[in-house]
């Protein structure tokens, strides 16, 4: 054996070392996030998302007063937590219901991390491709289980473009936290560029660009694009 192919074999394994202990700590992480919900995040999700996890029996009484406070419909307190092993059934056959659950139970979980409610197919792919899917799960059988999730009412559109892009809004608007940020900051012109809401609220462009095209998607926003002004966001509702 040369030493270039020796070489090659040795990078190969390095790089697979490395790439097992990157799902690892994704996996830890997922964990975690369901490990360390809290009270306050569950009063958070009720008041933000009009959504209760009622994962904790201990926290029952918190359930039904959150329910009451921000009349939230019973159909919107989840009670089961969902895992992989629920989604994983016997020969490697997916629960296509389950996996819905899942990736919206982890979407609600990573709220804050995540950004905007408007997200493309591929970033819920990689929330639920962790532990024991890793290698069986493949992307129609996500996208099955959102049509379901669409079907039920459980999340508020499934938008399928002509180039093969997929995007996912599981918040109404008026659940969007930074949707509804990047409005009040357009509230004082009717207008915005990248540049304001980046100033104002203290974002990176990437954040900013994907709320003010979700809120473009749903005709809240409307682009317009001058040489002497460049892209600006017009908002006819204000």
């Amino acid at each position: 054996m040369g030493i270039r192919k020796i070489e090659d074999e040795i990078d190969l394994r390095e790089a697979m070392k490395k790439k097992a202990a990157e799902l690892k700590i994704k996996d830890m992480e997922a964990k975690a996030a369901t490990e360390n919900f809290t009270k306050e995040r569950l009063t958070e999700l009720a008041k933000k998302h009009g959504v209760i996890l009622a994962f904790t029996p201990e926290l029952k009484e918190e359930v039904k007063a959150l329910q009451k406070k921000f009349n939230i419909p019973t159909s919107k307190i989840i009670t089961e937590q969902i895992t992989e092993n629920d989604v994983l059934k016997k020969f490697s056959k997916i629960d296509h219901e389950n996996l819905g659950m899942l990736a919206y139970q982890r979407i609600l979980m990573q709220k804050e991390e995540i950004g905007v409610g408007l997200l493309p197919i591929s970033k819920v792919y990689d929330l639920v491709n962790t532990g024991i899917l890793k290698g069986i799960l493949e992307l129609k059988d996500l996208l099955k289980a959102l049509k379901m999730l669409k079907k039920n009412h459980v999340i508020d559109d499934l938008q399928e473009f002509d180039s093969g892009i997929v995007m996912v809004r599981f918040f109404p608007i008026q659940y969007t936290g930074d949707q509804v940020k990047v409005v009040g900051v357009a509230k004082e012109k009717g207008y915005i560029s990248i540049e304001d809401v980046c100033i104002a609220l203290n974002w990176s462009q990437d954040r900013v660009i994907e709320t003010l095209k979700s809120l473009e998607d749903t005709g809240v926003a409307k682009l317009r694009e001058s040489l002497l002004k460049g892209k600006q966001w017009y908002f006819p509702s204000l």
